[in-house]
């Protein structure tokens, strides 16, 4: 049924739930789970851009080592579970565009993601992410409470 599966995290608790929601459904369905990590690039330098002054180690990535522990506590859910998956990371500063792109990139069947990530500020500002992927993706999408 779901061949192609797409969990998107952040490393936060509620994302832990949702791979554990993932690794249940790829290991009925014998799916499997692309892990995707979407870093996003903050939000403040893209006001100020053209602004005079503007540094631009702002624009740099998220740090390896803070992607790394993202990285490894997911894969550490799914490990537990015996799922089959594959890691991808990457940045941007839109991290539901981002999830919206890969998906079509990797023909995914269903995204699984959390109902809220680990930013409260983002979410605020910029929107629920788990809502814009409900109701952009082209795909079943599960949102884990």
């Amino acid at each position: 049924m779901f061949s192609r599966v797409l969990l998107c995290s952040d490393g936060s608790e509620q994302s832990l739930k949702a791979a554990g929601a993932a690794a249940e459904i790829a290991n009925r369905f014998a799916s499997h789970i692309t892990a995707l990590h979407v870093f996003q690039v903050p939000v403040a330098p893209v006001a100020a851009v053209g602004a005079v002054g503007l540094d631009s180690a702002m624009l740099e990535p998220p740090n390896e080592g803070v992607q790394e522990a993202v990285v490894r506590r997911t894969t550490a859910a799914l490990e537990s579970v015996g799922a089959a998956y594959t890691v991808r990371r990457e940045i941007g500063f839109s991290p539901a565009e981002v999830i919206l792109r890969v998906a079509n990139e990797e023909q995914t069947e269903l995204i699984v993601l959390g109902s809220h990530g680990a930013g409260a500020v983002e979410r605020f500002l910029l929107g629920s992410i788990s809502d814009r992927i409900a109701h952009h993706a082209h795909c079943a999408v599960l949102i884990v409470k």
